[in-house]
């Protein structure tokens, strides 16, 4: 058995690496890139790709800002914010989507919107929120540019045609592996409501889990909203995620477990429902219900299955309550080795 690490009871590690199949079967030939995961710009309504277009501005605008080091880089953060209105951005953003959606409603669409308008903004405006104006911290300047090279990757691989050079850039091979998911992930402080949160990851062993950023950020797009619904349930200050390869017949998959403490009014109704349920569209108690039913179309199309209740069904992602925690996983083919 892979050694997880001391931070998990002894009683957990049986249950991580029981939760699904070991040996998961890709139908696909090819790597998946979440090119069907996507709507084109010409879908929106012109109000709607102006916004897009001011939010994907304020990102890259950012990021750049982001890019330095230091008290400089601090700097250029405090400066940079100093010319922005946070609060009008958020509440246009919270209407992006409105009037396409009412010209053209659809499923695709609504999971899309649901990941530009949430994804690692939330976790963006968080971090802004959290600190002290004008007393960046660098902890907080490096946490902030991965959250935002994420959201600008997660705005190109779901929207085509809102910066073309750059998702071509994005499509060139470029191998990716865990090491960057605990660089990113490790120590991220989060915020839902009143709590602040703090997310520890666990990677006994570093794979390569995607050939280009693309894909890279179609794996964002389900880890964010994973940790986005654990983060409004959790009870505790801390969530884990856990990462280890599970071998099946090319060479092994990446299991990703999330683990949140919940309170005992979400384990009566967590104890109540078939949990393979909440990967369905609609399903939720405190959301819209499309963050999980994201998540499972993505791992279904990234082993050729057909369906997310193909996926769920065969255990390639799923959730099950450990003790007092809410487990939730997923599965992603590690890249061969050549």
């Amino acid at each position: 058995m892979i050694n997880l690490c001391q931070d998990l009871p002894h009683a957990v590690l049986p249950e991580l690496m029981g939760l699904a199949p070991t040996a998961l079967r890709s139908l696909r030939v090819q790597r998946y890139h979440g090119d069907d995961q996507a709507v084109a710009m010409g879908e929106f309504t012109e109000t709607d790709a102006a916004l897009i277009g001011r939010l994907y501005d304020f990102l890259q605008g950012l990021f750049t800002a982001l890019t330095g080091r230091g008290a400089e880089r601090a700097a250029a953060l405090e400066e940079y914010l100093g010319h922005e209105d946070i609060e009008a951005l958020c509440q246009d953003v919270s209407r992006l989507g409105v009037t396409s959606y009412a010209a053209r409603p659809g499923k695709l669409l609504a999971q899309v919107l649901h990941d530009v308008r949430g994804g690692g903004l939330s976790s963006i405006v968080a971090q802004i929120q959290m600190r002290k104006p004008g007393q960046a911290d660098e902890a907080t300047c490096e946490c902030l540019y991965f959250l935002v090279r994420d959201h600008l990757k997660i705005m190109r691989n779901a929207l085509l045609g809102l910066d073309d050079a750059k998702r071509n850039g994005d499509l060139q091979i470029k191998l990716h592996g865990t090491d960057l998911m605990v660089e990113k992930w490790d120590g991220l402080r989060l915020k839902s409501g009143q709590n602040e949160l703090q997310l520890q990851v666990i990677c006994p062993k570093s794979v390569e889990i995607a050939e280009c950023c693309v894909e890279f950020g179609a794996l964002d797009r389900i880890l964010y909203n994973l940790l986005n619904n654990a983060s409004r349930h959790a009870a505790h200050e801390r969530i884990r995620l856990v990462l280890f390869p599970v071998p099946d017949e090319r060479g092994g998959v990446l299991r990703l477990v999330l683990l949140n403490k919940i309170n005992a009014t979400d384990r009566r109704y967590l104890d109540r429902v078939d949990l393979k349920t909440l990967f369905q569209t609609g399903v939720s108690t405190t959301g819209s219900g499309y963050g999980l039913s994201v998540a499972a179309e993505f791992v279904s199309h990234a082993f050729g299955l057909g369906t997310a209740a193909a996926a769920v069904e065969g255990g390639y992602l799923g959730a099950r309550l450990i003790g007092d925690e809410f487990a939730i996983w997923f599965h992603w083919p590690i890249v061969p080795e050549e």
